[in-house]
């Protein structure tokens, strides 16, 4: 009796101790992640820059883990139907290629989004940086900041502009509020006609990142006055910052980056922005986002979550002076 007693209670530890193990999240932090494929997604079209930049990462990581790395596209919304794609998933190897924006724009934009940004986003590294220019059509006689801003004043309502989505249309647009000036702003539904007005003369400026207008700047058809990032960038040695050309309210970086799951263990978030540092320093990758219009970063958690704290900053004070809702429309 005593040794079937004995036999009882092992058979019962050994079912309680599988019940723990069955039920113990698959994701400690440690060596074992990941067990299998990994999923990224992107909640941008696919062959738009952050899907190029993050299909480099995705490359560069798989190589480092040993198992699949796959990018998934989400698109649509202002990438808020990717973030809630990925915050539904609750997956523990699903990743989410984002940029900073999701949290700190789209809050304003939209009374209810289908994820939380103060939970269901842990920043794991930046990744990567638009470049963001000021350019103004070659016919245009100006070759500054200043002089643009002379010259607007000059013919209050003369000078057209137009921008791209999000970041380079708020920075303009608050600018012009903050300088008193008026422009007739030029909306497009199509990039390709937006930048072939551009490069003929029919918008005179425009605020957009680096590869919206690199074709017409190479045509000798414009000219880049400014980047809006907070160092000049070394792809434009001669182009000063936004800040240097005397409007520091305008800098701004359509900052990139990776990001990890609710309650994603902190060691493994660590391990994961390690990584993704060492892919950001492979001359390779460099080059290749670098070509892309967009600058390498590569952070700990630490400074990305700073960054995106110093965007948000940024954005509130630019929906003091245009109420970000009215100026999306």
């Amino acid at each position: 009796m005593r040794l079937r007693n004995l036999r009882n209670v092992i058979a019962l530890t050994m079912l309680l101790g599988g019940t723990v193990v069955a039920t113990a999240p698959a994701c400690r932090g440690d060596d074992a992640w990941p067990v299998h494929t990994v999923k990224i997604i992107v909640p941008f079209a696919a062959g738009s820059a952050n899907d190029v930049s993050a299909r480099f990462y995705a490359d560069g990581l798989a190589k480092r883990w040993g198992k699949p790395v796959v990018v998934e596209n989400r698109p649509g919304a202002d990438a808020v139907v990717g973030g809630g794609a990925f915050a539904n998933a609750r997956d523990d190897h699903t990743l989410l290629y984002g940029t900073a924006s999701m949290l700190t724009v789209n809050p304003l934009l939209q009374d209810s989004l289908p994820y939380d940004p103060s939970r269901d986003m842990v920043p794991i590294a930046s990744t990567a940086s638009s470049i963001l220019v000021i350019a103004v059509q070659d016919r245009l006689p100006v070759r500054s900041l200043q002089e643009l801003m002379q010259l607007a004043r000059s013919k209050p309502g003369e000078l057209s502009w137009s921008s791209g989505p999000s970041l380079p249309h708020f920075v303009y647009a608050a600018m012009l509020v903050r300088h008193a000036l008026e422009q007739v702003y030029v909306p497009y539904r199509d990039a390709t006609a937006q930048q072939a007005d551009f490069g003929e003369g029919r918008v005179q400026i425009l605020s957009h990142a680096l590869l919206a207008v690199r074709a017409p700047v190479a045509a000798g058809k414009a000219r880049i006055l400014a980047v809006t990032s907070p160092a000049r960038q070394p792809s434009l040695p001669d182009v000063p910052t936004v800040a240097e050309a005397g409007f520091a309210e305008m800098e701004i970086e359509g900052l990139a980056g990776l990001f990890g799951w609710r309650d994603m263990p902190p060691a493994l978030r660590d391990r994961i922005s390690a990584d993704v540092q060492a892919v950001a320093a492979d001359p390779i990758v460099r080059s290749r986002i670098e070509a892309s219009g967009a600058q390498v970063l590569g952070s700990t958690p630490v400074e990305f979550s700073a960054a995106i704290e110093r965007q948000r900053a940024r954005i509130e004070q630019i929906n003091r002076l245009v109420n970000l809702k009215s100026a999306a429309k």
